[in-house]
C-alpha cells in the first residue's frame, strides 16, 4: 500500500515556530514591528516620512558630492581664484 511518513512532532513544532511571521507568534514581536506601528500604519504618516526622508537624503547627498567635487578641483574653480592678482591700472581707469 502507501508508505507511511514518519515525522518527528518536535521537528514539526520547531518548523512551525520558525516559519511563523505573525507579531503575536511564539517568536515574539518582529524587528519591524515598531517601524510599522509608528510610520507605516497610517498612509499620511507613511507618505510624509517618505517625502521627509527624500528631502534629507537630497540635502546630505548634495553636500557630500559638492564637498568631494570642491576637494578634487581645488584651485581650478572660479570662486577659488584670487582675482586681486589680475587687477591692473587700466582696469581702475575704466571703472571711473
Amino acid at each position: 500500500m502507501f508508505a507511511r511518513r514518519l515525522i518527528n512532532p518536535a521537528a514539526v513544532r520547531a518548523a512551525q515556530r520558525s516559519m511563523s511571521t505573525k507579531a503575536s507568534s511564539i517568536n515574539g514581536k518582529g524587528p519591524f514591528n515598531v517601524l510599522y506601528n509608528t510610520i507605516m500604519r497610517n498612509n499620511v504618516t507613511y507618505v510624509s516620512a517618505v517625502i521627509a526622508g527624500t528631502l534629507v537624503f537630497e540635502v546630505v547627498y548634495g553636500n557630500v558630492t559638492s564637498s568631494i567635487w570642491e576637494s578634487l578641483n581645488y584651485g581650478r574653480l572660479y570662486h577659488h581664484i584670487d582675482w586681486s592678482q589680475f587687477k591692473s591700472d587700466d582696469d581702475e581707469e575704466e571703472e571711473e
